[in-house]
């Protein structure tokens, strides 16, 4: 998809919210450019988990839950990485994974993360997860993450840099609370 094409479907988007602000008040300041932006990272963030369930229940696994919580430190870590620059588990201030289901208050018996970035952000939301995962299912680790039999739900955290590049954080969890 060309990046006029995103631009349309943002503009899309933009209506929509647009349309649907005028019938509530919505409390934000936010500009509609970066309004459509969520919405467009709301969309692969769909798009990714659908995909995974999908190729998981294909190869006999259970599908996962969307974990909202695990989808809020995923999303948190995704800001991070494209925020301050940097591609990691680990952030250059020292917080590791542990560290982020801490602060967002989740405990769970088993977690784990998967991370991406790509320049996919120039195409479509289905486009742009079918790339995600399958880089993801590329890598053996990653591709275990995806498959393993003991993870009960999901949770993607997606954002779109300043320079085009897509920043993807998939974590997982099993008996979370």
């Amino acid at each position: 998809m060309t990046r006029e094409s995103r631009r349309s479907f943002a503009r899309k988007v933009a209506a929509v919210v647009i349309g649907g602000s005028a019938l509530s008040a919505v409390g934000t300041r936010r500009s509609t450019a970066r309004t459509t932006e969520d919405e467009y990272e709301r969309e692969v963030e769909r798009a990714i988990h659908r995909r995974v369930n999908r190729i998981r229940t294909d190869r006999g696994l259970d599908p996962l839950a969307y974990g909202d919580r695990l989808a809020e430190i995923a999303a948190y870590h995704s800001w991070d990485m494209a925020d301050v620059g940097y591609f990691s588990h680990t952030s250059p201030d020292g917080e590791t994974v542990s560290d982020r289901y801490e602060k967002f208050g989740l405990s769970c018996r088993r977690w784990g993360e998967n991370i991406l970035y790509n320049y996919a952000a120039d195409e479509s939301p289905t486009e742009a997860a079918r790339q995600s995962v399958d880089q993801w299912m590329q890598s053996s680790g990653h591709r275990r993450n995806i498959l393993a039999d003991f993870w009960t739900a999901e949770g993607i955290g997606v954002e779109v840099a300043s320079d085009g590049r897509l920043y993807l954080t998939q974590n997982f969890g099993t008996g979370c609370r």
